[in-house]
């Protein structure tokens, strides 16, 4: 194999075995010859395997002291950008023997046709012989993501990822600092309109995974967080402006009395249009700033007005024929109706009212 200059391999490691020293031979075999090893706080014990890393001509950046995987490929990308000018691509691996060297140059030559995109090597987990926790955790996580980002992905959870050398400082800026990381990487790539690409990659799980150092407990509830935390601070969003809406109409409708006398009628409507509007721009603030964090985005208070309205005319529509034709009561249509129009005005501002315009 030619010697693949222009693309660096970043492998964060934390208490790696001799199978390290192997994998990297491997890789230097098809001509990966760049590759920056990050020990994650592994400790003394392990600073014979990474001084002979270091021997075979390994770049070696340390932590002296465990700060999580996320740390550990941020520490990478840092060293990367500063000292390796030329780069085209980075590809990312993990350590523990999942990766066939074989994969992560089928993933360097796919970046180099994507520059701009996140390329992912994708396990398939239909396969035999996957221990069951890992296959549970994906299929779970993978359902989820595409429900509440629109995009289908078989392994969330893959460490084999490769991207242009532009997005070097765009990898940094994302949160995260354990395992965490990588799926926020992932929803960080879509909110902010970058490419995600797939490459279909071997399954390789030696010993069931025993040298895994995810946390079942805490790094699981640590991705669910970054998982469902949009979606939970929309609904905390959505409760906040309907109890201000309520608050609005019902001081209203008391306030309002002795200016309006007997005319009932326009007195509940004043009260009911005035807290719906004042609703909608709390809602529309809280969105914009807390949930989507999009305060410098032009033009998202008419898109949103926009769906506001579309939201209105689905809904009145949408229990009417479910009224009409399938004689449900309104009440439960508009119950069914009002909770899939949730779900469709979640995706839509995330997609289309607060999308991220890229500047190229």
């Amino acid at each position: 194999m030619g010697k693949q200059s222009e693309t660096i391999i970043l492998i964060p490691s934390l208490e790696p075995d001799e199978r390290l020293l192997t994998y990297v031979q491997q890789l230097q075999e098809y001509g990966l010859m760049d590759i920056v090893i990050v020990d994650d706080g592994s400790g003394e014990k392990y600073q014979p395997i990474f001084e002979e890393l270091q021997e075979n001509g390994c770049v070696l950046l340390r932590h002296t002291e465990n700060r999580g995987k996320g740390e550990a490929l941020k520490t990478g990308f840092q060293y990367i950008e500063q000292h390796y000018p030329e780069v085209s691509s980075v590809v990312t691996a993990d350590s523990d023997g999942q990766h066939a060297a074989e994969d992560v140059y089928r993933l360097a030559e796919e970046a180099r046709l994507h520059p701009d995109a996140l390329v992912l090597g994708v396990r398939n987990f239909s396969e035999g012989g996957i221990p069951p926790k890992s296959l549970l955790g994906n299929r779970i996580t993978s359902i989820f993501f595409a429900m509440l980002y629109g995009k289908r992905l078989s392994d969330t959870q893959t460490g084999l990822r490769a991207f242009g050398s532009r997005l070097l400082g765009f990898m940094q800026g994302v949160r995260g600092s354990r395992f965490e990381y990588e799926l926020q990487m992932l929803i960080s790539c879509i909110q902010s309109s970058i490419p995600i690409h797939t490459l279909p990659i071997q399954v390789i799980y030696e010993n069931g995974n025993a040298g895994t150092h995810f946390k079942a407990i805490r790094d699981s509830a640590r991705v669910m967080n970054v998982l469902f935390s949009n979606f939970l601070r929309f609904i905390s969003s959505s409760v906040a402006s309907a109890v201000v809406d309520l608050g609005i109409a019902w001081f209203l409708i008391d306030f309002l009395r002795p200016f309006l006398g007997q005319q009932d009628y326009l007195r509940i409507l004043l009260a009911t249009v005035i807290a719906r509007i004042v609703s909608i721009m709390v809602n529309y603030l809280l969105n914009k700033n807390f949930v989507f964090k999009k305060e410098n985005s032009p033009g998202t208070l008419w898109r949103y007005l926009a769906l506001c309205a579309l939201v209105i005319l689905l809904s009145s529509t949408g229990v009417y024929l479910i009224h009409t034709y399938l004689f449900l009561d309104e009440k439960i249509a508009k119950f069914v109706c009002d909770a899939l129009l949730f779900l469709l005005s979640f995706q839509m501002q995330r997609r289309w009212v607060f999308a991220a315009r890229r500047q190229r």
